[in-house]
């Protein structure tokens, strides 16, 4: 029989070795991929920084933005002891923060590459489909009613953003600049159908509205997308919002594209774009709502409250229509006109 003090060194020796592994252990393979891979130490890993092949980085990287951060890694090579299920589940940019099922709601499978480009613009997509749906400028120009200050445009519907961009890119609705924390209202009744933390896209914190034709006045489904929140609105996906209600704050939040972290540059303001559609049909894909059959439009030429909403129509029109009329709602509640079905996504006030 082994003596007791050979047996207790014996303890020692071993406890002293795997309390020296145990750090290197916790790290986990997902740490030490990317400490073989990050050749700038920006904390994830480039396609041009990856050893393997492509096909495995194009499954690795799960939300398709050329790049592999430690959570993808750590989803493939050190994945959870319990099952999922049991885990809190926290939003991310793929992932709705309610996941309640909404009439129209319909499998991403019905949509053709071509349409998923179109209105996704995924990173492996020409701009050509998105073009061809209505992403171009129209000219179109906001007109307040006399006497009111209203919050301007300062980024218009469609101009280039291909030098800010690591590919071509176009603005899919306009951008209105306001003070941290200013409310983002809702242009008309609608229903929320999706709400995004946006961690991993330029957009940052989004909620999406889908509105009928009798919210509107209009004969098509609009699908309106309000994003740059400061924080989370408290809102729940399926609920009923009415014209005038209070979204959110004015934030900035939502990535650099060239540099994959928050935007610390960029000024405080709402991002809003309009889809239109003949069905109220839509589906969800990669933090993306895309309705069916849908089209891009100029937020603007909704203003204009008739026909046509195509962006070639609207491209089209003489110069003297290119002025649009916007219906306001002043911060003391009153409408102008009184009987509008939207307004401006900012409060107004007399001047």
């Amino acid at each position: 029989m082994r003596p007791l003090w050979i047996s207790l060194i014996f303890l020692t020796v071993i406890a002293l070795v795997f309390g020296s592994v145990a750090p290197v252990m916790a790290q986990g393979r997902a740490s030490m991929v990317m400490k073989k891979n990050d050749q700038d130490g920006d904390g994830r890993i480039a396609r041009d920084e990856w050893r393997k092949g492509a096909s495995k980085f194009k499954r690795l990287d799960a939300d398709k933005d050329g790049y592999l951060s430690i959570e993808e890694l750590r989803a493939r090579f050190d994945p959870p002891a319990k099952p999922a299920a049991a885990q809190t589940r926290v939003p991310t940019s793929s992932s709705p923060v309610v996941l309640d099922e909404i009439e129209g709601r319909v499998s991403i499978e019905i949509f053709d590459t071509y349409m998923r480009c179109a209105l996704g613009r995924g990173r492996t997509c020409s701009m050509k489909p998105a073009i061809e749906r209505g992403l171009f400028e129209t000219g179109l120009f906001p007109v307040f009613p006399g006497g009111i200050e209203c919050r301007g445009i300062d980024e218009a519907y469609a101009i280039s953003y291909t030098h800010k961009r690591p590919r071509e890119a176009y603005h899919g609705g306009i951008d209105m600049p306001a003070p941290w924390g200013t409310p983002m209202i809702a242009f008309a009744d609608g229903t929320v159908i999706a709400m995004y933390m946006g961690e991993r896209t330029p957009r940052g914190i989004e909620v999406v509205m889908r509105h009928a034709p009798e919210d509107t006045g209009l004969p098509y489904w609009l699908f309106s997308q309000y994003t740059h929140f400061q924080e989370m609105p408290r809102l729940q996906v399926g609920q009923r919002v009415r014209m005038g209600q209070v979204l959110g704050p004015t934030g900035n939040t939502g990535i650099n594209p060239r540099t994959g972290m928050q935007s610390e540059r960029r000024r405080p303001a709402i991002h809003f774009g309009i889809f239109y559609s003949d069905s109220n049909r839509f589906s969800e894909h990669r933090d993306k709502i895309m309705p069916v059959d849908g089209y891009w439009m100029d937020p603007l030429g909704m203003y204009r409250q008739k026909l046509p909403l195509d962006s070639a129509s609207l491209k089209a029109l003489p110069a003297v229509e290119k002025g649009v009329a916007i219906p306001v709602l002043l911060e003391g509640g009153e409408t102008i006109p009184a009987n509008t079905k939207l307004i401006w996504p900012y409060t107004c006030k007399r001047e």
